[in-house]
């Protein structure tokens, strides 16, 4: 056995040596090595970063192969879900009961004015569907192609003939499990300009490229047609980082991949805050729509031109309308001591981190409420109000509820007293009335009652309960 071994070993290794010294005999997997490493010191050779011209979008899942931590941690967070196909599982409204939605029409429409109608939504043939009024005036079925949210509402999104995208007139209130009317014709009617199919009412100038990444508008004027684009649904990569193409060749070709991509960590604290802000905001763009035609907005409803690292104010203008306030926190954080400070969305909110202290949440703080603000706001002595709200939660007071359900961002204390001048609650949230809410907690007390308390022997309050 031992002789049969040694002889079985003295063929082996003179097997070896003749794969290693006769040319040709290397095998497809070392050919292939060798051809992408001369094919990469070419590239390298002929390529450089001023070469490589503008940057074009390619989408997360390209991204992934190389960080597939941070795409796995960002599909975790909202962003990643914003806008979504059509199907059983992205569809949290009511489409097979409880799936009308009937509202007065209203008084201003020069048809069918004070009437009531109603708008269905159903499914068939798998598909979603809505049936309401369109631009004219005839009720069709209009297949839903993408929703958006999940959270705490979710609207529908039809495709016109020549490509417009709009939100259908119907919204889907999860909290309290009903539909509502939304630029539909309780208010508007067509060629309103606010109706839900009216020009001036397209997607694509409104709210796409805050929904998803890489947009490509594609309006053709002569044909009155859109042949719109993007590379991700929602708030991909690119949106935060900028275009990525460059950033791919370069770290395949000549190892300089960090020069041609945007860390928003690295930028100056001010336009790192922009990237945020280039969506969180309450605005429209500097730049006019072009091509145009009768009925379109004037402006984009976002910061068109903008890319990611340059100057936010360059390419949108604040334009405090109370119909346009939506994700405004950016608008009203420029206002705020945090602004002042150099305190930035970065410092509360993660994107995405992932950890025992960063688990996502709706709104991907670092960490819960209370304690994310006295990690800096440490009281020496409490006083006034503070005194009788040590149980209380610093959000309620100092984030109220500016408009729905976004909380203001200015962080300044909102008196009751500019509820009395804005015309009510209804108008202007304070900070107090989120809890005092209750029929005996009249604005007027609640003002004396915060009178009381700025004296420094803190009488019985004795006008909060008071009618």
């Amino acid at each position: 056995m031992k002789k049969r071994s040694c002889k079985w070993s003295r063929w082996g290794i003179i097997t070896v040596l003749l794969f290693l010294i006769i040319p040709g005999c290397s095998t497809d997997e070392e050919k292939k090595m060798i051809s992408e490493e001369k094919a990469a010191k070419a590239r390298a050779n002929d390529l450089s970063l001023d070469s490589l011209g503008d940057p074009e979008y390619v989408g997360s899942e390209k991204c992934k192969e190389c960080h597939w931590r941070e795409h796995d941690s960002w599909k975790h967070t909202l962003h990643s879900k914003f806008i979504r196909p059509i199907n059983e599982l992205s569809v949290v409204g009511h489409f097979q009961h409880d799936n009308k939605l009937t509202v007065k029409v209203t008084g201003k429409s020069p048809n069918l004015a004070r009437e009531e109608i109603t708008t269905t939504m159903f499914i068939k043939n798998g598909k979603y569907y809505v049936n309401t009024i369109g631009p004219d005036w005839k009720y069709h079925d209009y297949e839903i192609m993408n929703v958006i949210g999940v959270n705490r509402k979710q609207n529908y999104i039809t495709k016109f003939p020549n490509g417009e995208l709009h939100v259908l007139p119907v919204e889907w209130q999860d909290s309290e499990k009903k539909w509502v009317d939304l630029n539909g014709l309780e208010r508007y009617y067509p060629g309103s300009g606010k109706y839900w199919s009216d020009p001036g009412r397209i997607w694509q100038f409104k709210c796409g490229s805050c929904h998803v990444t890489g947009m490509n508008i594609g309006y053709n004027k002569s044909s009155d047609s859109f042949d719109t684009t993007w590379v991700d649904l929602g708030i991909g990569c690119e949106a935060c980082h900028g275009a990525g193409s460059n950033h791919i060749i370069a770290a395949k070709s000549f190892q300089r991949e960090k020069e041609t991509i945007i860390n928003p960590a690295k930028l100056p604290w001010k336009l790192r805050a922009m990237v945020c802000g280039q969506c969180h905001n309450w605005g429209a763009s500097t730049a006019d729509i072009s091509p145009t035609k009768e009925g379109f907005p004037k402006k984009y409803a976002f910061p068109y031109g903008y890319a990611v690292g340059k100057a936010l104010h360059i390419y949108y203008e604040d334009e405090p309308d109370e119909e346009k306030k939506h994700h405004q926190q950016y608008t009203e954080w420029l206002d705020s001591p945090h602004a002042e400070a150099g305190i930035i969305c970065l410092t509360c909110h993660g994107v995405h981190q992932e950890g025992a202290h960063r688990s996502p949440n709706k709104s991907q703080t670092k960490a819960p409420a209370n304690t994310l603000c006295t990690g800096c706001h440490k009281a020496v002595k409490l006083k006034a109000a503070h005194r009788i709200h040590t149980f209380g939660s610093c959000i309620a007071c100092h984030m109220p509820k500016s408009k729905g359900h976004e909380h203001s961002h200015s962080f300044k204390f909102v008196s009751p007293e500019e509820s009395l001048r804005a015309g009510g609650i209804d108008k202007k949230m304070n900070s107090c009335s989120g809890c005092h809410y209750h029929a005996k907690d009249r604005l007027e007390g609640l003002v004396e009652f915060l009178d009381a308390i700025k004296r420094e022997d803190m009488p019985v309050p004795f006008g909060v309960h008071q009618y």
